[in-house]
């Protein structure tokens, strides 16, 4: 198996959820939510990990309310490269199927962008 998924969003409309308090709870896994707060929850590092839920969903065929977003956690290594850390339900289902991912992760000042590989070594 092997699929691509991709998300773009602009940076405004993740600035206009994040003055809800509940957005950023509902949204982020914890190890996210701490590496985030301390890069002072800039918008842009936001938008990405909320492209990375969407193109994550998107390289399964999946939508929204399939998993809870928190489950789908965007890190990142000491040299920065992304990655995806998944719990719950979207880690069971990824067991199951054997995958593994690759994540690619870019964003301007209006723009975020995240593309995920999903692919079966079996």
């Amino acid at each position: 198996m092997f699929s691509v998924g991709i998300d773009l969003i602009e940076i405004d409309r993740i600035k206009n959820s994040m003055s809800h308090k509940s957005f950023l709870e509902r949204i982020l896994g914890k190890v996210e939510y701490f590496e985030l707060k301390e890069k002072k929850f800039i918008p842009q590092s936001v938008a990405v990990n909320f492209c990375a839920k969407e193109a994550f969903l998107k390289s399964l065929g999946k939508g929204l309310g399939e998993f809870k977003l928190s489950e789908i956690e965007l890190l990142r290594k000491k040299n920065g490269q992304p990655y995806l850390k998944l719990s719950g339900k979207a880690l069971k289902f990824a067991k199951k199927e054997s995958l593994h991912f690759s994540v690619s992760a870019t964003h301007t000042q209006k723009y975020a962008s995240v593309i995920i590989l999903a692919y079966s070594c079996n």
